[in-house]
């Protein structure tokens, strides 16, 4: 369980970096470039300093990553890069309302996807946790009063609206299910490397499109991206962890449910916003669904 709070924590203080960054960067796709850079070259040194950096380049320059992790490393850092664009959209045209609450649902994604492909089971207590925990997670989300609620006077079909919520939800799930890949299709000692590659792709689809839109870097906002590189490194390689120990069912609504309630407790005993009685209920609700979700003995 101790991956599993790690990733918690450390998901939380992403959330955090932003909360606080969001009134001071000028150019969020500076941010997002320092942060993928930073957390590519993060996990290069944790790569070089561990013991299987030697295995995994034969003692030679030329570094031997399994066929997994090169199909998942560029696949998963597209869809990194793509879900930062998708939300920059939908806050544009919907507010923050709704994107977040889709990346909380997003965790029945992965969800999902494992049951299938990998056939976990959960028991009916755990099934209920983990419906619990997405409700809660929404609830939290509406229930949170405050912050950003930006709204588009573009009229649009809610046809449209719905297939770019699926879309989002989609991605959301994708990124979390490139993780649940690679924990059962990579080699476990490759990891950091793994993770250096994939941030690294996810590095250079965002300079691509910097370069298209002729977007000039903000070199202040770099401290920016790389504070948000730390935690962000973090919450994968710990999450790859977790789900090494724990099933999908537990670990994504947990991170989903529980990372919620911490930024919602931060949100009102530091930043002062208000939590209205359905982010209340939300958060009581975490907690019974948690403690559903505990794994069987």
């Amino acid at each position: 369980m101790i991956n599993l709070i790690l990733t918690v924590l450390c998901t939380t203080s992403i959330g955090v970096v932003i909360k606080v960054a969001e009134t001071r960067v000028r150019d969020r796709m500076t941010m997002l470039l320092g942060n993928y850079i930073t957390a590519s070259m993060l996990s290069w040194i944790l790569f070089a300093a561990s013991p299987a950096a030697n295995s995994l380049t034969g003692g030679h320059d030329v570094i031997f990553l399994s066929k997994a992790a090169w199909i998942l490393a560029p696949i998963g850092g597209f869809i990194f890069a793509l879900n930062f664009f998708l939300m920059i959209i939908a806050i544009k045209k919907r507010g923050v309302a709704l994107p977040v609450m889709l990346m909380r649902l997003s965790a029945i994604v992965p969800v999902v996807a494992s049951m299938i492909i990998f056939r976990e089971s959960p028991t009916g207590m755990q099934a209920a946790g983990m419906l619990g925990a997405l409700a809660a997670a929404v609830m939290m989300s509406i229930g949170l009063q405050g912050g950003e609620q930006a709204s588009s006077p573009v009229k649009t079909s809610a046809l449209i609206l719905a297939i770019s919520a699926i879309g989002l939800l989609i991605c959301f799930g994708t990124a979390d299910l490139i993780m649940k890949f690679f924990e059962r299709w990579g080699v476990p000692d490759e990891k950091p490397l793994f993770l250096s590659t994939l941030f690294g792709f996810a590095a250079i689809f965002v300079g691509i499109v910097m370069i298209i839109m002729r977007t000039k870097p903000v070199l202040s906002d770099l401290g920016w991206g790389v504070a948000l590189g730390v935690p962000n490194l973090f919450a994968s390689y710990f999450m790859i962890s977790a789900l090494a120990q724990l099933p999908a069912y537990i670990v994504f609504p947990g991170v989903a449910a529980g990372t919620v309630m911490l930024i919602s407790l931060i949100a009102v005993f530091i930043f002062k916003e208000r939590l209205g009685i359905i982010g209340i209920i939300g958060i009581a609700l975490t907690l019974a669904s948690l403690w559903a979700l505990k794994p069987v003995e």
